[in-house]
């Protein structure tokens, strides 16, 4: 016979690794609640204890007054003891796992966020951001609500903004608040518009002249200021989503690579001499992956992708693994080949990293593409 205090410590083991998935699965009904069999008495049990069997079943029945518990009940017929009705199996929704685990203030919090994410943006594909911030939205105050709604909404109106993080002019939210909240904002972010559109002080690319006659430090690291100071005029540019790619690259006359690092890319259409290039992009052949290079065309209309068709998927195909969170939203700014390419990983839930290709094939289709 299970006892409740056995479920209380079953709800503190499953709590960390359950309630991400029950917060996601909020946006759209009722999680599904956590189920679990009493193992009730044989009739030579409750023969040899029937006080004990009595007040098991007491205990289930007061514990089945909570809130966002249903207990199933069975009938036994026993020669010794006639008809008898016993606690059979427990289900127990998230809302009384967050209390019998500690957590019931956190979850209201993050059950409150929740509704607001789906009040304020009923389109937009929520589950996989709420899955992914839901550790962080346990550990709201009260107070953060709204200053989350206010970044969220501000960030919504305002997508593709440029400030810096400590420039967001949103009423109580600090830097210091978006530093420590960045966990719930930015997964948020780009499940609602793609990204936070905000950049970061400190931020470094890393740079490499690929020209082996180019004078000059062929391999540094600047910020955006410094890069639009540079004296460069290449006649191409390559943007690559990784720094071990861009490490790697080989010899290329009058191309310049740069490390985008991921959404950061979209930024590098502030640097006139990258703007007057023939401008390539190389990222992940994943959803985010495309993602990054829709925003970074739609501020460099001329960017064409590198590495990132159907042929270069299916090459490689062995090396690619599931990506644990595709982005779902739409994405524009993309080629009818590049939209085939998304839609056919985004049904096998792929992600192949630039990394995993081959380097001889990969340093020859660039050669090709940028000669």
């Amino acid at each position: 016979m299970r006892t409740v205090e056995q479920l209380r410590a079953l709800a503190v083991r499953v709590w960390p690794r359950r309630f991400p998935g029950w917060l996601a699965e909020s946006l759209d009904g009722e999680p599904t609640p956590l189920s679990w069999p009493l193992q009730p008495p044989s009739e030579r049990e409750a023969l040899a204890g029937p006080d004990r069997v009595a007040a098991w079943a007491t205990a289930w029945q007061h514990f089945s007054e909570r809130d966002d518990v249903t207990l199933e009940w069975v009938t036994r017929r026993w020669p010794s003891m006639g008809r008898q009705r016993l606690p059979q199996r427990v289900s127990v929704g998230p809302r009384a796992v967050a209390g019998l685990s500690g957590q019931r203030a956190g979850w209201s919090i993050a059950c409150e966020v929740v509704a607001m994410l789906a009040h304020g943006w009923p389109q937009a594909p929520l589950v996989d951001g709420v899955s992914e911030a839901a550790r962080g939205l346990v550990k709201l105050r009260a107070d953060d609500v709204g200053r989350l709604a206010s970044v969220l909404g501000w960030l919504s109106a305002n997508p593709d903004s440029g400030l810096f993080e400590r420039e967001l002019p949103v009423e109580g939210v600090d830097t210091k608040w978006f530093e420590r909240h960045r966990s719930v904002v930015e997964p948020l972010a780009d499940a609602i518009i793609g990204g936070t559109g905000l950049r970061r002080h400190g931020v470094r690319f890393r740079v490499r002249d690929l020209d082996p006659s180019s004078p000059g430090a062929a391999d540094f690291s600047v910020t955006l200021e410094e890069l639009k100071l540079l004296s460069m005029r290449p006649a191409r540019v390559l943007i690559s989503e990784n720094l071990t790619t861009v490490a790697t690259l080989p010899p290329l006359t009058g191309t310049i690579a740069v490390h985008g690092m991921g959404f950061a890319a979209s930024s590098l259409a502030d640097v006139a001499w990258i703007r007057s290039a023939d401008v390539f992009y190389w990222g992940d052949l994943d959803s985010y992956g495309f993602q990054i290079l829709g925003q970074t065309r739609s501020v460099l209309p001329q960017v064409r992708s590198v590495l990132m068709d159907s042929d270069t998927l299916a090459s490689a195909r062995a090396l690619a693994v599931a990506e644990p969170r595709t982005f779902k939203g739409e994405i524009g700014h993309l080629t009818l080949a590049e939209r085939s390419t998304l839609a056919l990983i985004r049904a096998e839930g792929l992600r192949l990293e630039q990394e995993r290709i081959p380097r001889a094939a990969a340093h020859s289709a660039i050669l090709e593409a940028l000669a």
